[in-house]
């Protein structure tokens, strides 16, 4: 009963931890991907235009799970972004986001989706909305998924920039995409970075613009990206053409050059045509400077170049000696840009990004206050198993003790009824058959005694011999116990331990007690106990050394059945 009591009491354990188990928040599943989706994730970000082959020669209809589907999806849109693929509608991410969105557990994925919905509405010319998606995979991401924490940071950087966002605040994102980029780290990424805040302190400080741009220009160089020389070059360029030192124009000039060169081959045309005419303009050459502001002009695209032409004229007119045309084109392109940098959009962006920084605290202060949650509900399991081993614990005590206070009665039972005994004998040296019960009565009560103990702590032996020595140590009894054994010994096996003490005087008082023991039939461990040993194998010993003791050619037990079969006959 108490082995099934302890296997119920662990199986109901058990059981309570695996439902704890279900309770406690999961890690995401794997969806087992085609895997053919899983190379063309792999060549993504490194090889872009291989992994745009292998999905585009995949078709939706190839799978047949909806995990599958969201999945191509969400590649297929990546990889057309990073191939340069301008997205004309944000059907293709709707999928995958639509499928990431209800299936939490693939939370790097949903935040990818969110990332490249925002990417796609960007392009679309969407950036308020783009912020928005930005924004919610800033809150999806992991602390320690430095890639998309830093790609996050990039693309709101890159709005903030391209909006005129006059508060550093491009910077200051781009900063801490650098940060995360350096984390991992990635040499592109961080060559991006390092270039978009040297373009960006153009705006806020000059004195910082070729720190980060020639580190950026060195890496680029290593990397042997010419895309990225070139582009680094320009802003170069844009930064030294307001210098007034001669060094700083030569610089400049120098920088522009190749990329005119370069001509149809170079992004942004206009841009370079631009910064060459006005540093031409600087440098008193302003036919050139005419020329170069005449090929820039079929291209002007954007707001901010109709701004940069406007200086661009008003720098030429300032070299040609024109002040009222100088003045003119000056406050046009100040009007302009004014309007640029105050545009209702930016303050639409900025209330997109307090509204889900709020959003950001709400989710931070839901998951602190979930994890204090689970942290007191496992304190509590802790505390509450602890409280069950201590009360198992202390009851088993309890009971080991109350057992022991039995013991300690029954010996001192013993030890006022051997007392009497021993009175008896000195009168009667003959042992009547009632005295030979009475004594075998109390030796089967002390023989229960020791198996009871000995059963109880079977599974360490030395554990019960050292209790049965210290409560045999406190009660034990005098030599009218021993007294008692021997003459019971003497009675039932023809008085073998008299006979025995007088053919070998040389005999101690502890081999006769422990062969007036062996005579009375006891079991072995009650033996141990009387005679104070640790276990059963000094019994064993012990019957070993005596037989050698007397001389005899067989064991110590036959020599006492030999007695015990005279008494018979």
């Amino acid at each position: 009963m108490p082995s099934m009591k302890k296997n119920y009491f662990f199986q109901c354990l058990l059981i309570f931890a695996l439902g704890l188990t279900v309770m406690m928040p999961g890690c995401g599943s794997d969806q087992g991907y085609d895997t053919r989706l899983s190379r063309a994730d792999s060549l993504i970000k490194l090889q872009p235009d291989s992994a745009l082959a292998l999905l585009s020669s995949l078709d939706a209809s190839d799978f047949n799970q909806v995990a599958d589907q969201a999945y191509y999806a969400l590649l297929l849109t990546q990889a057309r972004y990073r191939c340069y693929i301008v997205e004309t509608s944000d059907s293709l991410i709707n999928i995958a986001l639509e499928y990431y969105r209800k299936h939490p557990d693939e939370q790097d994925k949903l935040t990818m989706a969110y990332i490249y919905k925002g990417a796609v509405l960007e392009e679309l010319g969407k950036a308020e909305q783009a912020m928005t998606y930005y924004k919610l995979g800033e809150t999806t991401a992991a602390p320690n998924d430095y890639f998309n924490q830093g790609y996050i940071n990039l693309r709101i950087g890159n709005i903030y920039r391209d909006y005129h966002i006059a508060d550093s605040s491009d910077v200051m994102r781009f900063k801490e995409a650098l940060r995360y980029f350096r984390q991992i780290p990635d040499s592109f990424y961080i060559m991006t970075c390092l270039t978009e805040i040297g373009s960006s302190y153009m705006k806020h400080n000059g004195d910082s613009v070729l720190t980060y741009l020639d580190q950026a220009l060195a890496m680029s160089s290593t990397l042997g990206n010419r895309d990225f020389q070139s582009m680094i070059q320009l802003f170069i360029a844009k930064h030294l053409m307001f210098s007034n030192n001669p060094e700083d124009l030569a610089r400049a000039r120098s920088a522009v050059g190749p990329l005119i060169t370069a001509g149809d081959g170079v992004n942004d045309t206009q841009d370079i045509y631009m910064t060459a005419a006005f540093i031409l303009a600087r440098c008193n050459r302003p036919d050139s400077a005419r020329m170069f502001l005449d090929y820039a002009r079929p291209c002007l695209a954007s707001s901010d170049d109709t701004v940069f032409y406007d200086r661009c004229r008003a720098e030429l007119a300032m070299a040609s000696g024109d002040i009222n045309d100088y003045q003119r084109y000056y406050e046009t392109s100040e009007r302009k840009a004014h309007s640029i940098a105050f545009s209702n959009l930016q303050w639409h962006l900025r209330e997109v990004e307090a509204k889900y920084d709020n959003e950001a605290i709400k989710y931070e202060a839901l998951r602190y206050k979930s994890n204090w949650i689970m942290s007191l509900l496992g304190a509590g399991v802790a505390i509450g198993i602890l409280s069950i081993v201590t009360l198992t614990y202390r009851r088993k005590l309890s009971q080991r003790k109350r057992q022991l206070q039995e013991s300690e009665d029954t010996i001192e039972r013993l030890h006022a009824d051997t007392t009497q005994l021993a009175a008896q004998l000195a009168d009667n040296q003959s042992m009547n058959n009632e005295l030979k019960v009475t004594i075998r009565n109390q030796i089967e009560t002390f023989t229960r005694l020791v198996e009871v103990q000995s059963t109880h702590f079977a599974h360490n032996p030395k554990k019960f011999s050292s209790l049965f020595k210290t409560v045999y140590s406190v009660n034990q009894p005098d030599s009218s116990f021993w007294t008692g054994i021997r003459a019971y010994a003497d009675s039932t096996c023809g008085g073998i331990v008299s006979q025995t003490e007088a053919e070998h005087p040389s005999l101690s008082e502890s081999d006769l007690r422990f062969l007036s023991l062996c005579c009375c039939d006891l079991p072995t461990t009650v033996i141990m106990a009387c005679m104070g040993y640790n276990d059963v194998h000094s019994v064993y010993n012990k019957k070993r050394r005596m037989a050698e003791a007397l001389g005899l050619d067989g064991r110590l037990d036959d020599y006492i059945a030999r007695f015990q079969l005279e008494v018979r006959n």
